[in-house]
């Protein structure tokens, strides 16, 4: 959990990212992502001598990984260093094999975005480390991919409340995270320590290289986790980037999912009952959209939802809409096609204007209406 310290009664408050003495993000502590040292450790010896894994057992570490263009030092301590985090790795088949699966749906826009913004693409394997692509919380509050602290995303003008948590959004937090990564190359100039930095802040980065007088990553003393954890990115980027040569070579991949986008700037009373005018269900909508916390969408403050839906309706969404009530019969399309439609119960102005892409203002005008619809009510709209 990031903190941020104010120096004597007179000095302007750090901004939170700059001031941070811990974790821009939060590293995941569960099993899945990185078990405790000693237990993983522990747990890749017994893999060692299962029969499944037998076959490649005569894998050997790179002599000489890089990250974002910086080779490892050639060093016996950081080499040990290395060696433990690759083989705990290379030998988890079940979670580089789910890492090589999501890469397919994420890694070509994640890829893209790096590009455009100047930065180096082994920077996505780190977001592998911090999520391993899936949108997580952690116990001291990172959540989404880029593991975002709330203070932090808020910094950089995402929302985080109980109804929309915008580090749950890959291209908002991806925003989030490549401001970040390029002030801390900004101010270190050095991708290793841009690293360590995301994991214990630039402020504590800044503490550590000042106190002990070294400039590099791999000559600082520092906490567990900080210490392991290019370690563990480096060893991510050898076995995903060289997947067919550790054994994953048979791995199919997730797609990309095709979608469209809606936007709104109404609010959104029972989210339910709006994905079904869609034609689509509660469930595909808060898929797409991970940032969706609850069950209704306030009025915007600022400009409008963009809201993912499916980029077609499946059969079943199909008749999912009609069991509740939000899919026309023959006759009801005949009477749409003319610009006419019959209010159905439950319905509100907002709901009738969002399906046909009209605003609250324009459908009452259109049909000089002084107060809220009633079921059987027939209406103009637009066909």
């Amino acid at each position: 959990m990031a903190a941020f310290i104010l120096v004597g009664c007179t000095e302007s408050p750090k901004p939170p990212v700059l001031g941070a003495r811990a974790a821009i993000a939060d590293s995941i502590k569960q099993k899945s992502l990185q078990t405790d040292g000693v237990l993983k450790d522990s747990l890749m010896l017994q893999q060692l001598q299962s029969p499944l894994v037998q076959q490649f057992a005569t894998f050997t570490a790179p002599e000489k990984p890089v990250f974002c263009g910086e080779a490892m030092p050639d060093d016996e301590d950081v080499r040990e260093r290395f060696d433990r985090d690759f083989y705990v790795n290379v030998y988890d088949r079940a979670q580089i094999t789910m890492y090589l699966k999501r890469s397919g749906r994420f890694f070509p826009y994640i890829e893209q975005r790096l590009k455009d913004a100047g930065l180096p693409d082994d920077l996505k394997y780190l977001m592998v480390a911090e999520s391993a692509m899936r949108n997580v919380s952690s116990p001291a509050g990172a959540a989404g991919f880029w593991q975002l602290m709330p203070r932090v995303a808020e910094s950089y003008g995402l929302t985080v409340n109980a109804n929309i948590d915008e580090r749950y959004n890959l291209e908002m937090a991806t925003d989030g995270a490549i401001r970040y990564l390029k002030t801390s190359y900004k101010r270190f100039g050095n991708w290793t320590v841009v690293a360590a930095s995301y994991n214990m802040g630039m402020g504590g980065a800044a503490d550590e290289m000042a106190f002990q007088g070294q400039q590099s990553y791999y000559d600082l003393w520092l906490n567990d986790e900080t210490a392991r954890y290019l370690f563990r990115i480096l060893a991510i980027k050898e076995v995903m980037a060289n997947a067919a040569k550790y054994g994953y070579g048979a791995v199919s991949l997730y797609k990309p999912m095709p979608v469209r986008e809606v936007e709104t700037g109404e609010a959104i009373e029972n989210l339910g009952k709006w994905a079904k005018t869609k034609g689509t269900s509660f469930k595909m909508l808060r898929v797409l959209n991970p940032w969706i916390r609850g069950r209704l969408l306030p009025r915007p403050p600022n400009g409008k939802y963009k809201i993912k839906l499916p980029a077609a309706e499946s059969p079943k969404d199909q008749r999912d809409a009609a069991a509740y009530g939000y899919i026309s019969t023959d006759d009801e399309l005949r009477k749409l096609k003319t610009g006419i439609y019959t209010v159905r119960e439950g319905e509100t102005l907002q709901v009738i204007a969002e399906r046909f892409g009209m605003s609250v203002d324009d459908l009452k005008r259109d049909n000089n209406l002084q107060s809220e619809v009633r079921a059987g009510q027939m209406l103009k709209v637009k066909p």
